[in-house]
Formats: C-alpha cells, structure tokens, sequence
C-alpha cells in the first residue's frame, strides 16, 4: 500500500493515553533513528506496524 492510498489514511483520536500525538511521538524517534543509522528502514516499518507502542522497545531505542 502506498502512503497516498486512501485505505492508508484515516484520522487519529487526539485524546486519551494512546493518542495521535503519542504516535507521533514514536514516529519521529524512529524518524532520527532511521536517519542516523541506529535502526534499519525495514526494521522500523515492521516495529510500528506491528504495534506502534512497542515499536521503539522492538527495535530497542525505547
């Protein structure tokens, strides 16, 4: 599925303790790790899609 496909859009509750900016939280310390070199591309997409809030500890940044 690419990123425009819109079955991969859908909007993100902004409340609660799993909320969008929570995600987005784990999106851009994956983001810079990615970048850095500390974490592999494919190793990253796999830990968020997985389940994104055990995404840094799966890919052991968290």
């Amino acid at each position: 599925m690419r990123p425009p496909d819109p079955k991969n859009l859908w909007p993100e509750p902004r409340s609660g303790n799993q909320s969008a900016a929570s995600k987005d939280s784990v999106e851009n310390k994956l983001k810079v790790a990615v970048c850095n070199g500390t974490v592999k591309l494919d190793d990253a997409r796999n830990a968020i899609a997985t389940d994104w809030t055990t995404a840094l500890a799966e890919v052991g940044i968290g």
